[in-house]
């Protein structure tokens, strides 16, 4: 008698069957990036050869393969393909992790497209294992130093960019595990780290030597390790970025002493509550030892300038600066004088930020030697200060600069509405590539500015696609408050032209 067979088990078998020539259809290659940006794909070693002919799936006449419904299009993916869309998600995303650690758990060919090295060049880790706040318990450091150690030695062997933000120890031994595989690392960033010792970071400048840039702001880092790190790498550094503490003075003594001649960018800031700490600024010294100097940012930082003898040479300048930030919350000893000291030769500046710098006088602004300046902040936050602010000159800015200015930022000043009105006619008139205006976000929080005024800005400046207009007393209710689209900002011209330019318009807070 002919014995059935069970179909559960038939079916079973037939998946098994099935799920087993999937995996093994499944390519094994290795992802690399030539010198014009393309994706080279190379067999892995022991695949092809070693294995003998498989057998050709049968496939049923009416039915079609198991992909003819689709659910199998991620593993038929072509792999140069799958690389390079894993990438821009990568990019978007802001680097490697966590998107390339999911993809990694998708099938076997995302595996091993996520494991192309070409996608981790850029990576940022934070709290991963934990929530904000919370006190990391020795397990969670187990498992998180565990991953990162795993990550460099299998997948950081042409890292470029690395940021690491709010770890409070294990430090050390991450930056020893970058040392031992990214030899390629160009970028480095600290965010409110503790636990940074001068020993692996001297071992990573000594062992990454495309090593250029270095992020410490918000960590906990002793200046001795900062200077040893200079001493190891300062000829070759061009980006550093620091937060201010009681002992600077070290770090810009070898800054001064020439030890980062190709410097492009320094920044320096301090939190709100460290804002009253004074050192002094060497001005001269640190444009003659730093003459590529790019971007220069002193950041809620209270500095003097040094006192020069009567008999020095003239001010070298920063031929190549093109940003300039003083801004601050507290007192500010910058003047007139003094950011003629720092721009002198600055013929290429874009950007200038003076926000809280009180003492800076339109007449000052209009001296430099800055034709073509695209952003001006002069906005006066969080300035507790007595002194009195300029109630003219406003125009001296917008006229000079009305070809060129893209961004402006007159919060808090005290400019009369005449003056004002003078000074936004260098935008209704015009001024632009074209003859538009090339203006597109005006800060005018706390001002005098005219309703009328406004009115004619708006209708000047099809560019203009930020607007503030909250505390301006003059303007009726409803109006003041921030416009942040080209579309808000049509919609305040349409309600103002519906408004009366009556000066008696009740105009108080909203």
């Amino acid at each position: 008698m002919r014995r059935r067979g069970c179909p559960a088990a038939a079916r079973k078998r037939r998946r098994g069957r099935r799920g087993g020539g999937a995996s093994g259809a499944s390519p094994r290659f290795v992802v690399h990036e030539t010198e014009e940006a393309a994706l080279l794909l190379v067999p892995a070693e022991g695949d092809g050869a070693a294995r003998g002919p498989r057998k050709r799936r049968r496939v049923a006449e009416a039915g079609g393969g198991p992909g003819a419904g689709g659910g199998e299009w991620g593993s038929r993916l072509p792999a140069e393909l799958l690389v390079r869309v894993l990438g821009l998600a990568a990019a978007s995303e802001g680097g490697a992790v966590p998107l390339l650690c999911r993809a990694a758990c998708v099938c076997r060919l995302w595996y091993r497209a996520a494991a192309a090295p070409v996608l981790w060049q850029r990576v940022a880790v934070g709290r991963c294992w934990a929530a904000p706040g919370q006190k990391w318990v020795p397990a969670q450091q187990k498992a998180a130093l565990g991953t990162l150690q795993w990550l460099a030695a299998h997948r950081f062997s042409l890292l470029r960019h690395f940021a690491l933000g709010h770890w409070k120890s294990l430090v050390p031994a991450v930056l020893q595990a970058l040392a031992a595989s990214s030899p390629h690392l160009a970028t480095l960033r600290l965010n409110h780290c503790s636990g940074v010792t001068p020993e692996p970071l001297c071992l990573l400048a000594t062992s990454c030597p495309r090593l250029v840039s270095l992020n410490l702001q918000g960590s906990q880092v002793d200046p001795w390790t900062v200077t040893s790190f200079l001493e190891t790498a300062g000829a070759r550094m061009e980006q550093l970025s620091l937060t201010y503490s009681s002992r600077m003075s070290a770090i810009f003594a070898l800054l001064v002493g020439g030890c980062c001649p190709d410097l492009r960018l320094l920044e320096v800031n301090a939190e709100i509550k460290q804002s009253t700490q004074h050192f002094q600024l060497p001005i001269e010294q640190l444009q003659a030892a730093c003459p590529q100097l790019q971007v220069l940012r002193l950041l809620n930082i209270t500095y003097y300038p040094k006192q020069l003898p009567a008999s020095s040479p003239p001010s070298p300048g920063f031929p190549q600066l093109e940003e300039l930030c003083l801004a601050t919350t507290a007192f500010s000893y910058v003047d007139n004088h003094m950011l003629w000291r720092i721009l002198s030769t600055s013929s290429r500046l874009r950007v200038l930020d003076l926000r809280g710098c009180v003492r800076v006088t339109p007449k000052g602004l209009e001296q430099l030697t800055c034709p073509d300046l695209e952003q001006l902040y002069l906005g006066l936050h969080y300035s507790d200060s007595n002194l009195s602010r300029p109630l003219e000159g406003s125009p001296l800015l917008t006229w000079k600069w009305r070809h060129s200015l893209r961004e402006l930022d007159l919060t808090s000043q005290s400019f009369s509405q005449e003056d004002l009105e003078q000074a936004m006619a260098a935008f209704t008139q015009g001024g632009g590539e074209g003859g538009a205006p090339l203006l597109r976000s005006l800060s005018l929080t706390g001002t005098k500015i005219a309703l009328r005024t406004v009115r004619a800005l708006i209708a000047s400046c099809p560019a203009l696609s930020y607007l503030n207009l909250s505390s301006c007393r003059q303007l009726p209710r409803g109006t003041k408050k921030v416009y942040r689209s080209p579309d808000e900002i049509r919609q305040c011209l349409q309600q103002l032209s519906t408004t009366s330019e009556d000066p008696e318009t009740p105009g108080g807070p909203i």
